[in-house]
């Protein structure tokens, strides 16, 4: 249980700091920072939101590491101890993102592309991509949901693909449950919003390029759809060990299939992008 709020409280705390220590220097891109739409309005609301919001995520993370340690003293259970820490950090990563979207939508009023662009139609394909990664996640927990112990589902692993970390299997499949429907629900805000404030799915990249909010909100449906690919995998994974005592394959080559995807996100939004005038 330690070490889950080592390790997650640990990487929320390191991607806070990072944030609002390097995004301000790299300037506006679809990869890196707070990358609400209103963020990219100008390069002032940008610095100021990205240091708003590395701090926020970095104050979650703090708030996980604390409430782990607390746990550990008062011997919760590691498996109610990961499913309680789980929830709240949901709910703490949740409220985050309302705060940093309504500082950064504050922001972005105030400037004049928020007045330049318009409203945008709205079209089902923009949601196409989550639903049906969000669809094949649900068939999939379907399929895997027999073949899993009811009361010892591994939920977590060591940096040597050791199993440290246990929950009963409802709450392990609710789990991926929420974290997919979150970026489902995420999506679908975004595209209801942008039919009265299209700044919301706006990007920049630089000074140089743009994505206007039409070709915004299918760039980010597409980049949700990858995360529900990724929960797929993982998913896999782990029902793969619990059958046949094993792992598929190392977690590791998960962080090493970043690299490509990253790689496809950039060439897409170049692809959806085009040169300011």
């Amino acid at each position: 249980m330690l070490g889950y709020a080592l390790l997650v409280g640990g990487i929320l705390f390191a991607a806070g700091i990072a944030t609002y220590v390097f995004a301000p220097i790299v300037g506006p891109n679809p990869i890196f920072g707070v990358r609400i739409g209103y963020a990219y309005a100008s390069r002032e609301t940008w610095d100021k939101t990205n240091r708003f919001g590395g701090a926020l995520m970095a104050l979650v993370g703090t708030g996980i590491l604390i409430l782990g340690l607390l746990m550990q003293t008062m011997n919760f259970a590691a498996r109610d101890g990961i499913t309680i820490m789980t929830v709240i950090m949901l709910v703490t990563l949740g409220a985050a993102l309302v705060w940093m979207y309504l500082y950064a939508r504050n922001l972005a009023q105030a400037t004049p592309i928020a007045r330049e662009l318009v409203s945008v139609r709205f079209h089902w394909y923009y949601l196409a991509p989550v639903l049906a990664t969000f669809a094949l996640l649900v068939a999939s927990m379907l399929v895997i949901y027999p073949t899993l112990p009811a009361d010892r589902v591994p939920s977590h692993f060591n940096f040597y693909d050791q199993a440290d970390g246990w929950q009963t299997r409802n709450e392990f499949l609710l789990t991926f449950l929420g974290m997919a429907f979150l970026f489902v629900a995420l999506n679908a805000f975004i595209v209801l919003v942008a039919t009265r404030e299209p700044l919301i799915a706006f990007s920049r990249w630089g000074s140089g390029w743009r994505l206007d909010p039409e070709k915004g909100l299918v760039f980010v449906g597409v980049v949700f759809a990858i995360v529900n690919l990724i929960f797929i995998a993982l998913l896999w994974n782990i029902g793969w060990f619990t059958a046949q005592g094993a792992l598929a394959f190392s977690f590791s080559v998960i962080l090493w299939m970043l690299i490509p995807l990253i790689g496809f996100i950039i060439a897409l939004f170049f692809v959806l992008g085009r040169r300011e005038p």
